[in-house]
């Protein structure tokens, strides 16, 4: 008499259901490709938005031209990419080099090389988005104005009047009138 050898049924029906589960939980994961990283810069979008609007919001000098960008609270949004000014005063993306220079230290100022698009169209990108403005009065400059202690957008000096909804990526990144940010 001979032994068969092999998997019983149980073995077989335990391994698909596994495989099944790894399937289910693991492959939606590794999306990989040019979207899932437009769409997570979007997301990277919305922190750096944050950032602006609490500099904004706390320091008096944050939207002073030629500050530096380590202290700016602009953030320029262009066709092909997102950072905080360049000089806190222009239209201007951070060079490839500068933003290569802040991530090898553990910061990130921006990203270039994506598709972004902007509703309402009448905005015509590049465009310098703050939150706040400075004060109307030469002897207020060390205090922060009404609308920057509440962060409320401006774009190219212009209280925002409707919402902005940046895409990136197939992923939108909403910005009120009164300054909330968020990505659903």
């Amino acid at each position: 008499m001979t032994k068969l050898r092999g998997f019983t049924l149980i073995e077989l029906i335990l391994v698909l259901v596994l495989l099944g589960i790894l399937a289910a939980v693991a492959l939606p994961r590794l999306q990989l490709g040019s979207q899932f990283e437009q769409r997570l810069q979007a997301d990277n979008l919305v922190g750096l938005l944050r950032l602006a609007q609490l500099r904004a919001m706390n320091d008096p000098k944050a939207l002073t031209n030629d500050i530096g960008f380590k202290q700016c609270g602009r953030v320029v949004i262009a066709k092909n990419g997102f950072s905080l000014s360049k000089d806190c005063n222009s239209a201007v993306l951070l060079t490839n080099e500068q933003l290569k220079s802040a991530e090898q230290q553990g910061l990130f100022l921006g990203k270039t090389g994506l598709n972004i698009t902007v509703e309402p169209t009448s905005f015509t990108l590049p465009l310098v988005l703050q939150f706040g403005k400075e004060p109307d009065n030469a002897a207020d400059k060390n205090y922060l104005s009404e609308d920057s202690r509440l962060g409320r957008p401006f774009i190219n000096d212009t209280r925002l009047a409707r919402p902005l909804e940046i895409t990136i990526g197939g992923k939108t990144v909403h910005i009120e009138t009164e300054g909330y940010i968020h990505a659903p």
